[in-house]
């Protein structure tokens, strides 16, 4: 059974795990905490219908023992400027100094596609050297065009990447997640 670890604010309080982290990221109400919710079988999450709500970093522990980082998304749909340089900054301190593996999941709506920002965020990674791997969100909200050209372009990426369209209202997808990352 999965279970939700801790929230984290700074250095000082990140989870201190020797192994590595999933991290799930991506922009402000793409479905991260829906997702963590649907891959768990439990409300460990909390959700919103208002964008922006997640502004710490949320750890949670899988049933084999993996850890999954929720970050706050980028966007900040319904923040102060302040606020969102302050989240801004915990989230690059997170990528910067954390020496603990992960590799990041960036989650993209399948209606929306990859915006500039979602692209800025994978260049910004990519400079980092961390992995990553593309999970298509709310499939079952999206039209076959729309499923077509969020999917040709996560295959553009010049590195091997994994790619994953998953609906958690559905409960599509979640296996090949759940076995590709063995929680």
């Amino acid at each position: 059974m999965w279970k939700f670890i801790k929230s984290s604010t700074s250095q000082e309080n990140w989870l201190d795990n020797p192994e590595s982290e999933i991290v799930f990221w991506g922009r402000s109400n793409v479905g991260k905490s829906s997702l963590i919710n649907a891959l768990s079988k439990n409300k460990l999450a909390k959700t919103s219908s208002t964008p922006g709500r997640t502004r710490l970093i949320n750890y949670f522990e899988t049933d084999n023992k993996k850890i999954v980082v929720d970050l706050p998304g980028y966007g900040y749909a319904s923040m102060s400027k302040k606020e969102q340089q302050k989240v801004s900054g915990i989230i690059d301190n997170y990528f910067r100094n954390s020496s603990v593996k992960k590799v990041v999941c960036f989650l993209i709506d399948a209606k929306v596609g990859f915006t500039a920002i979602d692209l800025e965020m994978i260049d910004y990674i990519n400079s980092l050297n961390i992995p990553f791997d593309i999970i298509i969100t709310k499939i079952d909200k999206a039209n076959q065009s729309q499923k077509h050209r969020v999917k040709t372009q996560a295959l553009t990426f010049k590195r091997e990447i994994n790619i994953f369209l998953v609906s958690s209202e559905k409960k599509i997808g979640l296996e090949d997640i759940n076995e590709y990352y063995e929680f």
